[in-house]
């Protein structure tokens, strides 16, 4: 049995899919199972990394597992850790973070570290991917672009090789369903390199609309990520992070390759599968 958490988001949910067209047993983990509406054959289970009594239920019986966080990411991997060691699970592979490769310190980091270090912890052989942004991250600018055709960057206009969420799905796949992967550690990217402003271009090209784009000063991104977790201190060293040249995704990777025999995804085909999100 492989147990995913997470299993109703962008990743999760799509590694379920993935898994269950494999034909191997899939058990989810979902806070609200009655809403999941995962594929006909899939163990869903209430609960979440948040809540240790849930984890204990959800990984009896299991050999391997997905493990997908959000929130207090150090303090779940906690949780999922002392579940596997008590199950006596073989296998956890990890969503992390490219960010815990980024020579600057910061916040989103410093969780990730945290959460791997946990995760070895566990006892349990590891394998961790490593993703840089996402296709889906330029859905923060789905306002702006339906009211005004424009984009107002956060994270600056430094190039990136961003990835999609498909890709990372595979990848995870690959990783519980093959062989040599077992601690072994993937920095997960897209195939090609762009800045913001191309991503923006590629958007517009897709809508058929020109979008005016611009970058939104350091101070005004700490501002907004203020607003949204009130952590000052967190806020000025991730935005720092995030605008610096030297992010650990800047240039293409060959993991998704390594891991799924085929070239990840580009941006393009990802903003025509998404463009009614802009409209």
């Amino acid at each position: 049995m492989i147990l995913v958490t997470g299993a109703t988001g962008k990743v999760g949910r799509e590694a379920v899919e993935q898994l269950v067209a494999l034909g191997r047993p899939v058990r989810a983990l979902s806070r609200k199972p009655e809403e999941a509406a995962l594929p006909e054959g899939v163990d869903v289970v209430a609960g979440s990394p948040a809540d240790p009594d849930s984890l204990a239920v959800a990984f009896r019986g299991v050999a391997q597992a997905l493990i997908v966080l959000s929130g207090d990411v150090a303090g779940e991997a906690r949780n999922v850790a002392k579940a596997a060691a008590a199950a006596g699970v073989g296998h956890l592979v990890f969503l992390s973070s490219a960010s815990v490769l980024h020579p600057l310190a910061h916040g989103i980091a410093d969780e990730h570290r945290a959460a791997e270090e946990a995760i070895t912890g566990s006892g349990a052989a590891t394998t961790f991917l490593r993703p840089g942004p996402f296709h889906a991250n330029t859905s923060w600018w789905i306002k702006t672009i339906r009211e005004s055709s424009s984009v107002r960057d956060w994270v600056g206009n430094n190039p990136g090789a961003p990835i999609d969420e498909y890709d990372i799905a595979a990848s995870a796949v690959a990783a519980l369903t093959g062989d040599g992967h077992r601690g072994k550690a993937y920095v997960l990217t897209g195939g090609e390199t762009l800045t913001s402003e191309e991503q923006a271009r590629i958007l517009g090209d897709v809508l058929g609309r020109e979008l005016e784009f611009s970058v939104a000063p350091q101070e005004e991104v700490v501002e907004v990520f203020v607003g949204i977790t009130g952590d000052r201190p967190a806020a000025v060293t991730n935005v720092a992070a995030l605008h610096s040249p030297r992010v650990p995704w800047a240039k293409p990777t060959t993991a998704v390759r390594d891991l799924t025999g085929r070239e990840p995804r580009g941006f393009g085909e990802w903003a025509a599968a998404n463009a009614a999100l802009f409209q």
